[in-house]
């Protein structure tokens, strides 16, 4: 997919974020641990979701659309061998692995797919199921976890890393069997609770939820549930760029959820930009325009007069977020260091902001110096096939009154359903 945006338009409005889209991807995995149906309530119809329904059909699982409500019933799930192709395109696919070992004691899942961000191995996954007992084998490009034949009674656990796949996919196999698991250094983001709640609203015994040590008590007969995902935090951060780099004015339906997007208001705050809330919604104003101080803004410094901008695990700034701060950067005056410490690759879309006017230095792979306010160029540009990247180039397309066309952006579609008409209703001007 190829789009032209026309930037340099204030954008004004209302509109509604998207749900969270890792809380959806571990939490339909989770209807595999009960023979009941699991009702999830606006499910996003991106790429993502229909590939791993289409993953749970192969399965044997009956996946039934009744309205805005679809029902995941996994009573007759025959396989536990995920297959290869869908599995190999989705990152998510290794989410199934905690439900599948719970409920055959076996999981067979392709090397999964996703978005090409560093290596990205599974190797938090491996840590903190051997651990727990579980054999892991690589065979002709299939991961295969085998649950020991003897389930201890309690089990004492440290994540080698505080990792929210690796959290979410364990919590699932622990959810499903008859055992006490400690989890310690456990991932808390908004979906990994979200995930957790609905284990709990199933039948498991858990507490901890939100922290990072969290006790689940398993239960064989999982019951029904329903789940319906709260709005994306990035996707909310990305709302914000937006007014931020445009001078707009953008209320947030749904947003005010303070202990999701409290960290992100705080953040935000520091580059002059101003919210209010509305009852159940956050309005964003960024009118007044851009301004970090370099001294008393809170940010630590890297040197005198360049503010060091990091992500950090919950409920630090998210590092699936960063990339939007580089564009709200080119927009500041003055300099920022920006640092991806999580992934080795998850600054290469530098190569693209600057191609369209963008004055970011890449000091490493890892850390870049951005110079501000430019004035973007505009021009045409293929960012890598990492979700946030392509969110960060259209940001930067929508600052000036330039035309940039971005290919390749049938990439937005795996977490976003008509990403550009949500921001046509704002007042950008994009052509498909």
């Amino acid at each position: 997919m190829t789009v032209k945006i026309t930037g340099g338009i204030p954008l004004f409005g209302e509109v509604t974020p998207v749900p969270n889209k890792n809380a959806v991807l571990s939490a339909i995995p989770a209807a595999i641990l009960s023979s009941k149906p699991i009702t999830f309530t606006n499910l996003p119809d991106t790429t993502d979701v229909n590939k791993l329904l289409q993953i749970l059909k192969l399965l044997g699982v009956e996946v039934t659309k009744e309205g805005t409500n679809t029902l995941i019933d996994a009573a007759k799930i025959k396989s536990f061998r995920v297959d290869k192709e869908l599995g190999e395109l989705i990152r998510s696919s290794i989410m199934l692995v905690g439900p599948l070992l719970a409920r055959f004691g076996r999981a067979e899942v392709p090397i999964p797919g996703g978005c090409v961000l560093g290596q990205r191995s599974i190797h938090a996954h491996i840590d903190v199921f051997t651990k727990a007992g579980c054999t892991v084998e690589f065979v002709d490009d299939y991961v295969v976890f085998t649950a020991p034949k003897k389930i201890e009674k309690v089990y004492d656990i440290w994540q080698f890393e505080a990792s929210v796949t690796a959290t979410e996919n364990f919590a699932m196999y622990a959810a499903g069997v008859g055992a006490k698991f400690t989890l310690i250094d456990a991932a808390c983001e908004p979906h990994v609770t979200q995930l957790l709640e609905l284990l709990s609203q199933m039948g498991a015994e858990i507490s901890g939820i939100g922290s990072n040590k969290v006790i689940i008590v398993g239960n064989k007969a999982l019951g029904d549930a329903s789940f319906t995902a709260l709005p994306d935090q990035i996707d909310i951060a990305g709302i914000i760029v937006a007014a931020g780099v445009t001078k707009g004015k953008i209320k947030i339906l749904g947003g005010n959820i303070p202990w999701i997007i409290g960290g992100l208001v705080q953040t935000f705050k520091k580059f002059n930009i101003k919210f209010s809330t509305d009852n159940e919604d956050l309005i964003v104003d960024a009118m007044d325009g851009l301004h970090v101080d370099p001294k008393n803004s809170g940010f630590p410094l890297a040197s005198d007069g360049l503010p060091k901008f990091i992500p950090r695990p919950w409920p630090g700034f998210p590092a699936d977020a960063l990339p939007l701060i580089v564009p709200l950067a080119c927009k500041t005056p003055g300099q920022m260091l920006v640092q991806n410490w999580i992934y080795e690759s998850g600054l290469d879309f530098i190569r693209e902001i600057n191609a369209i006017g963008g004055q970011v230095f890449m000091c490493d792979p890892q850390r870049v110096i951005v110079s501000g306010p430019v004035n973007f160029t505009g021009g045409k540009v293929n960012p890598p096939g990492v979700i946030q990247a392509h969110v960060a180039v259209f940001l930067a397309a929508l600052c000036d009154p330039v035309e940039t066309i971005i290919e390749g952006a049938e990439t937005l579609s795996r977490r976003y359903v008509d990403y550009f008409e949500v921001y046509k209703k704002l007042g950008a001007k994009i052509t498909l």
